[in-house]
């Protein structure tokens, strides 16, 4: 019973644009970071930081570098939903500790391992009956620079979290006989 609740929990994490006003428990927030930090991590290298917004000023600079979900050129502050997200932060890429080990590959590593640590959070976030979004349609260098973030930090996904009463539209799915091929691809 309990891999089946584990398989609808991952059903449901889909991108939720409407939260409550209601905040999230410290406790939670902090056990959901942990599980963020859990993430995995090729060599170790523990490439993933996460910028949490303070205060509306900074949100409003995050907004401002989304784009819309088609990332049309021009369209900056094409997400204004986030900023009314009970949580929002920023996940970036520290880029010293990505290229250290594994040199230019570490970023394609460390990419994968920021949306392991993503899914983390997500699932975990699933399991407390918050919901949550993965925005990566922006402009990496713009909220760099509005975010004052250094040259080594490369920003990968906005990530917004807290409750809701919208109703989840769960996407069709590929099935499985389509993406799984066994021994070759067909």
């Amino acid at each position: 019973m309990e891999n089946i609740y584990l398989l609808e929990a991952m059903n449901g994490i889909v991108n939720t644009r409407r939260y409550l006003d209601r905040p999230i428990p410290e406790r939670i927030e902090e056990e959901l970071f942990y599980a963020f930090s859990l993430g995995p991590s090729m060599a170790n290298t523990q490439p993933w930081e996460l910028i949490v917004t303070a205060g509306q000023e900074q949100r409003k600079k995050v907004v401002d570098a989304t784009l819309d979900p088609f990332l049309t050129e021009g369209s900056y502050g094409g997400q204004p939903w986030i900023a009314e997200a009970p949580l929002l932060f920023v996940v970036c890429i520290e880029k010293r500790r990505a290229l250290a080990r594994l040199g230019e590959a570490g970023m394609t590593f460390a990419m994968q391992d920021a949306f392991g640590a993503i899914q983390n959070f997500r699932l975990l976030a699933a399991m407390h009956g918050l919901c949550t979004a993965s925005v990566r349609e922006f402009d990496a260098g713009r909220l760099r620079d509005s975010l004052e973030l250094p040259w080594y930090m490369e920003p990968v996904a906005i990530i917004t979290a807290g409750y809701s009463e919208e109703e989840k539209e769960i996407p069709p799915r590929l099935p499985i006989s389509e993406i799984v091929h066994k021994g070759k691809w067909q």
